[in-house]
């Protein structure tokens, strides 16, 4: 998400004036009862509970829950219609071409003319604006200085984390600082939750990742939190445990509002856990979850987050189930599944439905002997994938999720592409396995289920 230059050199010159003062929690900013009171920023506003509000948005944010973080900024907003972090709030969670997006960043240029803000909320603005202005690496810089230097701002120590998780940090230092974080917060469910989160894309997370992330929803027990028992299903998921994983989804579906992103998420996830589970019965299971999904998804224009996820995901999944599949999929199958999809001609979903039939069905024709057949399909999903690329520069421009949607769209269609390749050129199959493996084993967009069923690699 980025602003205008020109609607937000106002709010820029901020930087200018940024103190790396030490901050010191007021007596007064106690405002958490049961939530954590040591994860959270003092902010200049008299109005106590909108302070809570504020922070405890925030802390949504930092779970990646943005419908939670909604209900939080907007109710800090009804407190105080000028609260500057609460409008920062809502630039963080709404696609930056929305109507929604265009009245915030107005409301907090006008805000911020007549604004008196600690040193220590001035950094915090101007270093959320660098992030809002698409300097992820930036910004991700900028608190993992302050949390190193300021070792009480355990606020600046958690989006160090989440930020330089999210541009791609790997290795002991993150993990180092997440388990610092931990030691210092052991109460906490969000520290639980962030040391868990450092191995989110990990091929085999470690048994002390999926325990913080139990821990996290043990601790929120009385009021679970969706991304807790997201991240908790995920990391045992990619475990190999789909049964230990399925109670965390099932809490979701449980709790969740249907509207929201992590319900619909939890539904795929609980398809590819009962495929991954090789039970039988679970799998007949997913087919007909599958099916139903897609039926839902029909929607030619999804109005919500939720919706954009299960208009991409939820009709295709029966066809990235095939992409999979151990044995090469029959032509009823096939047909099945792109019906199941039955996209609109002219959209970019309909180029991925026909990308991966093509791909699905050269690497079956290949498979069963008929080399002609499958190199005559091979170029048509070749010419779908070149074309969907063409279209996913508008989509990687829109941002948010519909940008996740495609990426996660583009690699369903190279690994289903890749797969057809080694099937088809068994002669040079060693040259696009590998390709194929790299993709399996790349790490999914944030907070969302997976691209594929994991399968046996042959």
């Amino acid at each position: 998400m980025t602003p205008m230059n020109n609607a937000t050199s106002i709010i820029l010159c901020l930087a200018a004036s940024i103190c790396w003062a030490e901050d010191k929690l007021s007596d007064k900013s106690n405002f958490f009862t049961h939530e954590n009171p040591a994860v959270q920023l003092a902010l200049s506003t008299p109005d106590a509970e909108g302070q809570r509000l504020v922070n405890l948005g925030l802390k949504e944010c930092l779970y990646g829950y943005n419908e939670g973080a909604y209900n939080q900024f907007a109710e800090a907003l009804r407190e105080e219609p000028g609260c500057i972090l609460a409008h920062i709030g809502m630039l963080m969670i709404h696609p930056q071409r929305s109507e929604a997006y265009r009245q915030h960043l107005q409301q907090l240029n006008n805000s911020m003319q007549d604004a008196v803000l600690t040193p220590v909320e001035e950094w915090y603005v101007a270093t959320f604006l660098q992030y809002l202005n698409g300097d992820y690496a930036g910004a991700a810089k900028a608190f993992r200085e302050r949390a190193a230097r300021y070792r009480r701002d355990n606020m600046a120590a958690c989006w160090d984390i989440v930020l330089n998780h999210q541009a791609g940090e790997q290795g002991g230092s993150l993990l180092k600082r997440a388990d610092a974080l931990l030691a210092r917060l052991p109460d906490s469910p969000l520290a639980h939750y962030l040391r868990a989160l450092v191995e989110e894309h990990a091929e085999s997370p470690s048994e002390q990742a999926i325990s913080a992330a139990e821990t996290a929803a043990q601790l929120t027990k009385r009021a679970p939190h969706p991304l807790i028992h997201q991240l908790a299903g995920h990391l045992l998921f990619r475990s190999g445990k789909a049964t230990q994983a399925m109670p965390h989804f099932q809490s979701i579906l449980n709790n969740a509002e249907p509207t929201a992103e992590a319900y619909q998420a939890a539904r795929l996830y609980q398809i590819a856990a009962w495929v991954q589970s090789g039970d039988k019965k679970q799998r007949v299971q997913a087919l007909k979850a599958a099916r139903q999904l897609s039926t839902e998804g029909a929607a030619k224009s999804p109005a919500s987050d939720a919706e954009t996820l299960l208009h991409w995901e939820g009709r295709t999944q029966l066809l990235r189930m095939l992409v999979l599949q151990e044995t090469p999929p029959a032509g009823a199958a096939i047909n099945m599944a792109a019906q199941s999809c039955n996209a609109a001609e002219g959209t970019p979903l309909k180029l991925m439905q026909d990308c991966l039939v093509a791909a699905i069905r050269t690497r079956s024709l290949a498979e069963s002997g008929r080399t002609t057949s499958a190199t005559e399909q091979l170029p048509k999903a070749e010419q779908f994938f070149a074309r969907l690329q063409r279209e996913g520069e508008d989509l990687k421009r829109q941002g948010g999720i519909a940008r996740i949607c495609y990426i996660r769209a583009e690699r369903a269609c190279a690994a289903a592409l890749f797969r057809a390749r080694v099937a088809l050129y068994k002669d040079s199959a060693d040259i696009w396995q590998p390709h194929l493996d790299a993709l399996l084993n790349t790490p999914e967009p944030r907070m969302l289920p997976p691209v594929l069923p994991q399968t046996r690699r042959k």
